[in-house]
């Protein structure tokens, strides 16, 4: 059965005739921390540093590995380090055997090498990566060394400043940190979730620390590890304004103008007058045109380049965009301020003042208004997402400060249709896709990519995803040019359609899923939120001949709410308007949803309430609208009652769920037919009767309700009140599928590969499990590794493929891939036929609850009743003869 609101897969997918690999339901449980196979069992610092701010770290540690996993992992060791501020030296590497054996590294796999290697980016500057290769490490070895930092040159002169974390992901283990320092430089300390002691000794003062990790966590995947980790801090600084004025000192002078730079400034200004002008050319012609690369070239990175260096050579670093910005803006008689934030989604400082930022932005006081022109896809006005909510460090003023949250109407996105209905049933028109703020850099991302296709062909392949038939183009502006608002229009000729009910839209918004916009797709855990305003608009001009039967009522939903999390109280608003307006022989249909938050960071029960308020979005811009071609005395309105149906639905209440939905379903509102096809099919409020629930399914389904569709389909495939009927059951999970249901695409998969109401064909099956893959489907992930190691019916026999499936869901932890993975290494398919990495896979999967593995370990392991039974004859034969 298929549950309303919630979709458990519960049809088991057996194997194809003579295939191995076994195959189980598909799971949806929240991610677990995954062991990653090794134990730091020492991790000691040893840290000195006297009156000039100069630091030597002594670095111990030794790692063990449990299994090959972690063996793998420690076989190689990154050490970071500033080779322009200080040196390292590492000794006492090497590898110790599980039997005591030690095997020293070889000096020549010692190798430094730069921190970034990103082509796209590169680092030219002092942060180095020093490489160590162990040798011989297995499960039970260790890998130990000494790491000695020494500074060559202080990062700020007379001060110290830094802090230590133990991330909640780490495994357990204890660090033991020592921190000796001048009694001449006291130190401020700070601490989360550690022990901290300290003693003085002549005129030194020293620090002891133990942090100390007993049970693991799994790292949120929005947040940096800093947020939640167990720190220790230790600075010199009085507060984070002498940290900022340290900087200051090194920095300001590099945004004086020169005459070079006032020259461009003038020019690129031009004949605007008013600051807010003045400011956007200037930030949009750094953005345009000065390209970003990592360059430290100055004072080990602490510095950036001179303002007329960065204006010479057209690159630069973040630091460099700011300087050079803010040197224009000088030009101009304009102040602005080098600010400091974290472009990482790190939303906490150090309680201390320390070094813990790791991007540069502006900030001008006339406007009010954080500028990042090293984002060279955001215009004027709007900062990069990532940065809203931030905590800041002003080094012109010394204030910490928290960036604003974007306000909706500044990640704003639009769509305008206006369509021409043919009395033959073709349609002819034109959207208009734009945005504002974030919206418009949006926009520019989606052409870019346009810009690297056959847009016509596009054009028609969306059409097509949209179940229609017919052409279109994208025109596409320059997206390279920056300005506040960006539009781009598709144009398309679709073919006939039966003239009884359509949608007022008509082409799906080829910019990302609302829903992932504002919640990045986090579903269990607290997540990044993005306030959004989305507008959709579209008119549709009718034929001579052809009448308005019944249209969708107005919406107005409001929800505010607030939640916890670790960065304190959080509160949302969920907006969303829509109606449906006739003038004279065209139909205007007019939706907006507006979210908004308070703070960046939302806790994971506000993704069901942002859904709610979207899925009334949703519900109104996917409705039909009747048409007729006999004259209607009045047009019927799907009335708020659906929403009172559905509310008493949802509380257990079927009896009033019917009374309120039925009537509704009867004037044809799918959603309402939808809810009573359910409740005819498990008997809610209702005696049971699924000759019924077929035919209000039916109507639903018609509408293109997918939910019934693949409702409808179940029932003929199950045969439930109805001959079973595949080939009926066939059509309408492909219709589901095809308008990207992930549960009818794996139902269709499966029929496609076992040849049920369809013929048997691997290669539309490899299609629908990959659609079903893409949307998260382990399941389907391990179905096309099941389809590979088959082979036949359109697709090849390929172990290699088959695995490289496997392996995609036994990451998900999916059981039955897990078994196929242990399977595939048993016998030697598509990798080196390996027992250990059968029997590792193999616990894995039992572990996980599957009955197979469980007998072939046992079958592995002689514990099987029939391996016992042949232990026995075999006996028996000794003794008898």
């Amino acid at each position: 059965m298929i549950a309303r609101a919630v979709w458990p897969l519960l049809v088991l997918l057996m194997c194809a005739a003579g295939a191995s690999p076994g195959v189980a339901a598909e799971r949806d449980t929240p991610p677990t921390w995954v062991d990653p196979g090794w134990r730091r069992t020492v991790v000691r610092y040893a840290v000195t540093f006297d009156e000039r701010g100069l630091s030597t770290t002594v670095f111990d540690f030794e790692i063990l590995a449990l299994d090959p996993k972690g063996a793998e992992a420690i076989a190689q060791k990154v050490l970071s380090y500033n080779s322009y501020y200080g040196e390292l030296t590492v000794s006492d590497l090497a590898t110790v055997k599980a039997d005591g054996k030690i095997i020293g590294v070889d000096p020549r796999a010692v190798r430094d090498q730069p921190a970034s290697a990103d082509t796209s980016s590169p680092y030219f500057g002092e942060e180095r990566n020093r490489l160590i290769a162990y040798s011989d490490v297995g499960p039970g070895d260790k890998v130990k060394g000494r790491a000695i930092y020494r500074d060559k040159r202080p990062r700020l002169d007379g001060e110290f400043e830094q802090y230590w974390t133990q991330p909640t992901d780490q495994p357990p283990e204890v660090i033991e940190l020592t921190l000796d320092g001048p009694a001449s430089k006291p130190l401020r300390t700070a601490g989360r979730d550690v022990e901290h002691s300290e003693e003085r000794s002549g005129n030194r003062i020293i620090h002891h620390v133990r942090l100390r990790q007993d049970t693991s966590a799994r790292r949120q995947n929005e947040l940096d590890e800093f947020d939640t980790a167990r720190r220790f801090e230790a600075s010199t600084f009085a507060d984070y304004a002498a940290l900022a004025a340290a900087l200051n000192v090194r920095n300001a002078p590099m945004a004086t103008p020169n005459e070079a730079v006032r020259a461009v400034a003038a020019g690129i200004a031009g004949d605007v007058t008013t600051t807010a002008e003045k400011v956007e050319r200037l930030h949009n012609w750094v953005a345009q045109n000065i390209r970003y690369a990592g360059i430290g070239l100055e004072d080990g990175g602490l510095t950036s380049q001179p303002a007329a260096a960065v204006l010479a050579s057209r690159y630069g670093d973040c630091k460099a965009h700011m300087t050079l910005l803010k040197a224009l803006l000088a030009a101009q008689d304009i102040d602005a301020n080098l600010v400091l934030v974290n472009a990482r989604p790190r939303y906490m400082l150090t309680e201390l003042a320390t070094r813990n930022f790791d991007h540069a932005i502006l900030y001008v006081p006339a406007l009010d208004q954080y500028l990042d022109p090293s984002a060279s896809h955001v215009a004027f006005g709007t900062l990069p997402s990532a940065l809203a909510g931030k905590p800041v460090l002003n080094i012109d003023t010394g204030r910490l400060d928290t960036i604003p949250m974007t306000p909706s109407e500044r990640f704003s996105l639009a769509s305008e249709t206006d369509t021409t209905l043919s009395p033959d049933g073709t349609r002819q028109g034109r959207t208009v896709f734009s945005g504002r703020g974030l919206g418009a850099a949006l926009s520019r991302d989606a052409a870019r990519r346009l810009e690297q296709v056959d847009r016509r062909h596009f054009a028609d392949e969306t059409i097509a995803k949209d179940n229609l038939s017919g052409t279109g183009d994208y025109i596409v502006p320059d997206p390279r040019k920056l300005s506040d608002s960006y539009f781009l229009t598709a144009t398309f000729r679709l073919g006939p359609v039966k003239l009884d009910a359509l949608p007022v839209t008509v082409l799906s918004d080829p910019r990302l899923p609302l829903l992932q916009l504002i919640t990045g797709d986090i579903r269990d855990e607290p997540f990044l939120c993005r306030p959004l305003q989305y507008r959709e608009t579209a008119a549709l001009h009718l034929p001579d001949g052809l009448n308005l039967s019944y249209r969708q009522a107005p919406v107005a939903y409001t929800a505010n709410f607030e939640g916890e999390t670790a960065y304190g109280t959080v509160r949302g608003h969920v907006e969303v308007k829509a109606r449906i307006a006739v003038d004279d022989r065209t139909i205007r249909s007019e939706a907006e949803v507006q979210v908004r938050f308070d703070k960046p960071i939302c806790p994971a029960e506000f993704v069901n309430t942002v859904k709610l308020g979207l899925s009334k979005f949703n519900e109104f811009r996917r409705s039909n609208i009747g048409l007729t071609r006999k004259p209607v005395g009045y047009v019927v309105e799907m009335s708020p009652d659906y929403n009172l149906g559905t509310k008493a639905f949802q509380s257990k209440n079927y009896h009033l769920a019917m009374t309120w939905l039925k009537p509704l379903a009867e004037q044809g509102h799918a959603g309402a037919q939808s809810f009573v096809g359910y409740m005819f099919e498990y008997g809610r409020g209702v005696p049971r009767d699924y000759r019924e629930a077929v035919r209000w399914y039916q109507l639903a389904a018609n509408q293109g309700d997918t939910f019934s569709q693949t409702c409808l389909a179940e029932i003929y495939e199950k045969g439930w009140g109805v001959a079973s009927d595949d080939e009926m059951a066939a059509q309408w999970y492909g219709r589901a599928a095809a308008l990207g249901d992930r549960q009818a695409q794996l139902h269709l998969g499966t029929m496609y590969r076992d040849g049920r109401g369809v013929t048997r064909d691997f290669k539309q099956a490899e299609k629908w499990f990959g659609l079903a893959a893409d949307q998260g489907s382990a399941w389907a992930q391990m179905s096309i590794g099941v389809l590979y190691a088959h082979g036949g019916d359109g697709l090849p026999v390929d172990y290699d493929k088959a695995v490289d499936w496997f392996r995609k869901a036994a990451e998900d932890e999916e059981p039955t891939a897990e078994y196929n993975l242990g399977w595939a290494y048993e016998a030697g398919l598509g990798v080196a036929k390996d027992l250990d990495h059968a029997v590792e896979w193999y616990r894995k999967s039992a572990d996980h609850g599957d009955q197979s593995a469980k007998r072939r370990l046992d079958e592995l392991s002689g514990n099987s009743p029939t391996a016992i039974a042949a232990q026995v004859f075999v006996m028996l034969l000794r003794v008898l003869f």
